[in-house]
């Protein structure tokens, strides 16, 4: 089980290299240019990344911390 610093991390890391800088928590996806072209490829990669099947439900995520806590709960189900 993986704990949700390491997801932070990873989606940080990730989306520093989309965008070109690290985004803060509270960042939205749009404001940092996330649009949904990025969005189709950021999905295909933190599949691969992570190793888990992203659904639909990714279309609500906002922020960058609903990213993470979207990724984390994916990797984690209780």
């Amino acid at each position: 089980m993986e704990n949700i610093a390491d997801t932070q991390t990873q989606v940080i890391e990730y989306l520093t290299k989309v965008v070109g800088s690290p985004p803060h928590m509270d960042d939205s996806l749009a404001m940092i240019g996330i649009d949904s072209v990025a969005m189709a490829e950021l999905t295909f990669e933190l599949e691969k990344r992570c190793g888990t099947k992203i659904d639909d439900a990714i279309l609500d995520v906002e922020t960058v911390g609903q990213l993470v806590d979207y990724l984390h709960a994916r990797k984690n189900p209780s």
